[in-house]
Formats: structure tokens, C-alpha cells, sequence
């Protein structure tokens, strides 16, 4: 079973600030290629909606981790 996380990288002040964030919907996957799935789909729509209001960031991790971690 697998999760979403996210590591959020965003520039504040002239610095990188990164937040760790789980999954809000806190949705349960069976399997790393359903997870991974919906990790691509937020990461992209994510990243786009960023891009349109042209807020800076230094870095985005979307992916998926084992609930047993």
C-alpha cells in the first residue's frame, strides 16, 4: 500500500524555504504504479498552475512512499 508525499521548495525573501507535506485526501493506493500515477498528474497540474501566476520555486517532489514507513 502506498501514499502520496510532497516536498515543496519555494523561494521567500531571496531564500529556498521547503515545506514536507502528506497527502491531503490522504488517499490509500494498492499499488506503487496507481500512486505514481496520481503523483505525475498533481506534480504537472501543480507546476502549471504555478507557472500561470508566476510564483517562483526551487524545488518540487511529488511521489509515493510505503504506509508502513
Amino acid at each position: 500500500m502506498f501514499k502520496l508525499f510532497a516536498v515543496m521548495c519555494f523561494i521567500v525573501n531571496g531564500a529556498a524555504e521547503c515545506v514536507d507535506y502528506d497527502d491531503s485526501t490522504a488517499k490509500i493506493y494498492n499499488t506503487l504504479a496507481e500512486c505514481e500515477r496520481d503523483a505525475e498528474y498533481r506534480f504537472y497540474g501543480l507546476t502549471d498552475v504555478l507557472a500561470r501566476y508566476d510564483m517562483p520555486y526551487e524545488k518540487i517532489v511529488i511521489g509515493c512512499k510505503s504506509t508502513d514507513d
